[in-house]
């Protein structure tokens, strides 16, 4: 019989920090993403039972909390109000280019926040992730109502409205009270990497009524 080439082997997360923070701005730099990233949501729904999409990344709040934005007028935050208990979800994958210019590592790495929960965040937080926000998100937050049947007539005029203003009074346009985000506050994380030809490893970090937090793998 052959001998059997390229077996397979196990992936080990190595060498990890006992807070899943600084376990997480590790992978971040590992993998390099863009600043700004997307992340899968899910949330408990009264209509469909469990309803997920995509938000984006805003960064650490406090250098502690993964945070993201929303509308106050939105399903989720509906949801969120109801049940502030969430599933969070981001996947990784190398950039080929990446990889053969060893900008990267190889890695694919899966990062869950589970037995989670959002916590709106206040009005001086939301202001300075409104500054930081483009101008087209600041002029849909004034001009859409998320999930509302759209008309192009309306929003075409209520577009043109708001770059009138812009230009009469010189300014950009005002945080809206619909503006709003939250920060999210797990009591596992969990990290899954997988190498070329390999089985994967998942690390899980899981906190106690001391508020530390304990580090062990589980199987992929």
């Amino acid at each position: 019989m052959d001998k059997i080439r390229n077996l397979p082997r196990l992936a080990r997360i190595k060498n990890y920090p006992t807070n899943p923070i600084e376990m997480f701005k590790n992978v971040l730099e590992r993998v390099k993403p863009p600043h700004i990233f997307p992340m899968n949501l899910a949330t408990l729904d009264n209509e469909f039972g469990v309803l997920n999409r995509a938000v984006i990344y805003r960064g650490l709040l406090d250098d502690s909390w993964i945070c993201f934005v929303t509308e106050r007028n939105s399903r989720k935050y509906q949801n969120l109000k109801e049940n502030p208990k969430l599933g969070l979800t981001m996947l990784f994958y190398p950039d080929a280019h990446r990889v053969e210019a060893k900008d990267v590592m190889p890695e694919v790495w899966q990062i869950r926040l589970m037995g989670a929960e959002a916590v709106e965040l206040d009005e001086e937080q939301l202001k300075i992730l409104w500054q930081q926000e483009p101008l087209l998100a600041k002029i849909r937050s004034h001009i859409c109502e998320c999930g509302k049947p759209s008309n192009i007539a309306e929003l075409e005029k209520l577009l043109q409205e708001q770059l009138a203003i812009m230009e009469k009074e010189k300014r950009k346009p005002e945080q809206t009270k619909t503006y709003t985000g939250f920060k999210i506050i797990p009591k596992y994380w969990d990290f899954y990497m997988s190498e070329p030809n390999t089985i994967a490893d998942r690390l899980q970090y899981k906190q106690g009524e001391n508020g530390e937090w304990q580090a062990y793998h589980v199987d992929a």
